[in-house]
C-alpha cells in the first residue's frame, strides 16, 4: 500500500492587514518532507510506501495571497495527479487558512485534491484545536484528528492518531464520513483545555473514542479572528454504519457546550491597559505581559505601539518589548555601529496606536526564530530610557526560551517583559515567575465586539 502525505499551514486572521505569501511559509520536499510529520513514523512501521507532496508551514499571518496559493497547491497536485492510484492520503493542515478572494484554504486545498485523485481514495487530516471546519471541508474527508490541548503540547500525539485512523479505514475497507455539531461561541485565550467546559468534553470525548464505529473524534475551538459563517466551536466525529450513537455522542457534547460555557475564565490576571499597572507591584519578577490585541501567534501584524507608549510613560524600569516588527527600522539600524545613538519618530502602524518618538541607544544585535524555531529573521536590540525594544525585520513572537537566547537576551535582566503574544505557550510559560494579561486593543482583541465582522450567523457568547 502506498500514502500520499503532505502539510499546508497558517493560521490566518482576516482581520490582520498584511497577507502571507510564498515567502512566508518554511517549505520542504521529498525525505525532509517525511521527517517532518510524526505520523510518518507510523506509516515506516507499518510497511507503507510513502509519497511525499510537500510540507508548507507559515507563522499565523492575514489572509494567504491567492496567487501564492495557489502556485503551492498546485505543487501538492502535481504529484497527487502522478499517484492516483494511492490507497489513503494523510494531510496535515492547520486547519483555519484564509485565501484572499477563495475563502477556506483547506476547503479549496480538499476540493481540487478530490478532483485530481476521485473520491475512492480515504483521507485523513491531523490539524489544530483551533481549526474552522466547513461543511464542504468535513464533506471530503474520511477522517479528523484534532489537537486535544490548548495550549498545544499533543502535536505527535494528534498525527498518529490522524494515521492510525487512516490505517484502520484502508486496512478494513471502512466507508467513514465526517459528523458535525457546531456550537455559537467565541472563545480566544480563556479557551484552555485544562478548564471547564473543556475538562468535561475531553473526558466525553473519550468515550467516544471507545465507540466500535467511531475512527476519529475531536473538539474544535475555533479561531474567532476569522470572519466566516463557520467560525465558532465544533465537535467533529468521524464514523461508519449508520450513525446513530454518533448523533447522540455529538449532541450531547454540544449541548453540555453550550450550557456550560460560562466556565471560561482567563486563568492569570487579565486587565485592561489603564488597570494594569496598579497590579504589577506585588508579582515576582519578571512579570510577563501579553500584548494580546496585537498577538502575532494569532496572525495579528505585530507592529502595534500602543502599549509601548503605556510601558514608556509608565514610570516603570527594566522593560523589555519583544518584539516590535518594523523592518524599515531594522533596515535602518542595522547598518549603524552598535552603540550608535538614535532617535526616531515611529508612525502609528494601526489606528489603536498613535506616533511614537524613541530616543536611545543601539545594544546588540542577533537573530529571530521562527514557528518552529527555525532561523526566520534578525532583530536589533535598541535601549530608550526605561525600555528596551527589539525591532524585527520580520514578525515574530517569543514563545520559548530559546528566542530569547538567539537574540542574546536574559529574561532575568528585567522586570517587566512583553510579548506579542495571547496566553503564554508552555515553554515561555515555564519561565515566567508572573503573568499579566493586557486586554489590549487590536486584530486580535478578545473584545469581539471592536471586530466588524460581517458573515457571523446569528448570536455568538465570548468571555468579557
Amino acid at each position: 500500500m502506498k500514502v500520499l502525505v503532505g502539510s499546508f499551514q497558517c493560521e490566518s486572521n482576516s482581520f490582520a492587514a498584511h497577507k502571507a505569501g510564498r515567502d512566508s511559509f518554511h517549505i520542504l520536499y521529498g525525505d525532509e518532507a517525511v521527517d517532518a510529520l510524526a505520523g510518518c513514523r507510523l506509516l515506516k512501521k507499518e510497511g507503507i510506501e510513502i509519497i511525499p507532496m510537500v510540507y508548507a508551514v507559515s507563522l499565523p499571518s492575514g489572509e494567504v495571497k491567492k496567487k501564492d496559493y495557489l502556485e503551492m497547491l498546485g505543487e501538492f497536485m502535481n504529484i497527487a495527479e502522478q499517484h492516483k492510484d494511492a490507497d489513503g492520503v494523510y494531510i496535515y493542515f492547520h486547519g483555519a487558512m484564509a485565501v484572499e478572494g477563495l475563502g477556506s484554504g483547506e476547503e479549496y486545498f480538499l476540493a481540487e485534491l478530490r478532483r485530481v485523485i476521485g473520491w475512492d481514495i480515504p483521507v485523513s487530516i491531523a490539524c489544530d484545536f483551533h481549526s474552522i471546519v466547513t461543511d464542504n471541508y468535513a464533506a471530503s474527508i474520511n477522517a479528523l484528528s484534532g489537537y486535544r490541548t490548548a495550549p498545544h503540547t499533543d502535536y505527535d500525539e494528534t498525527e498518529y492518531r490522524a494515521v492510525n485512523a487512516l490505517l484502520d479505514i484502508m486496512k478494513n475497507k471502512r466507508k467513514t464520513r465526517v459528523a458535525m455539531f457546531r456550537v455559537p461561541v467565541l472563545l480566544a485565550d480563556a479557551a484552555q483545555t485544562s478548564e471547564e467546559p473543556y475538562v468535561t468534553l475531553l473526558e466525553m470525548l473519550k468515550e467516544a473514542d471507545n465507540e466500535p464505529n467511531i475512527v476519529a473524534a475531536s473538539l474544535f475551538n475555533g479561531q474567532p479572528w476569522i470572519d466566516s459563517a463557520f467560525t465558532g466551536a465544533s465537535i467533529a466525529l468521524s464514523y461508519y454504519g449508520d450513525g446513530e450513537n454518533v448523533r447522540a455522542i455529538g449532541e450531547a457534547m454540544a449541548e453540555y457546550f453550550k450550557a456550560n460555557k460560562e466556565k471560561l475564565r482567563f486563568k492569570v490576571p487579565a486587565l485592561l491597559p489603564d488597570d494594569m499597572f496598579s497590579a504589577l507591584d506585588g508579582m515576582a519578577k519578571p512579570v510577563f505581559i501579553s500584548d494580546s490585541g496585537d498577538n502575532s501567534t494569532a496572525g495579528a501584524d505585530g507592529k502595534s505601539t500602543f502599549l509601548l507608549k503605556k510601558m514608556m510613560e509608565s514610570g516603570l524600569d527594566k522593560i523589555l518589548i519583544s518584539a516590535l516588527y518594523n523592518k524599515d527600522i531594522y533596515d535602518k539600524y542595522c547598518k549603524m555601529p552598535i552603540g550608535t545613538k538614535v532617535c526616531e519618530t515611529i508612525p502609528a502602524p494601526d489606528r489603536y496606536s498613535s506616533d511614537i518618538t524613541i530616543e536611545g541607544e543601539l545594544l546588540s544585535e542577533g537573530k529571530i526564530l521562527g514557528f518552529v524555531k527555525e532561523d526566520a529573521g534578525r532583530g536589533i536590540l535598541v535601549r530608550c530610557g526605561n525600555c528596551d525594544i527589539i525591532f524585527s525585520d520580520v514578525r515574530c513572537s517569543f514563545t520559548s526560551d530559546e528566542h530569547f537566547t538567539a537574540m542574546g537576551i536574559t529574561p532575568t535582566d528585567y522586570n517587566y517583559i512583553v510579548l506579542k503574544i495571547g496566553y503564554l505557550w508552555p515553554e515561555v510559560a515555564a519561565i515566567a515567575p508572573s503573568t499579566v494579561f493586557c486586554l489590549t486593543p487590536g486584530t486580535s482583541t478578545n473584545d469581539f465586539s471592536a471586530l466588524d465582522y460581517k458573515n457571523l450567523r446569528g448570536e455568538y457568547f465570548y468571555v468579557k
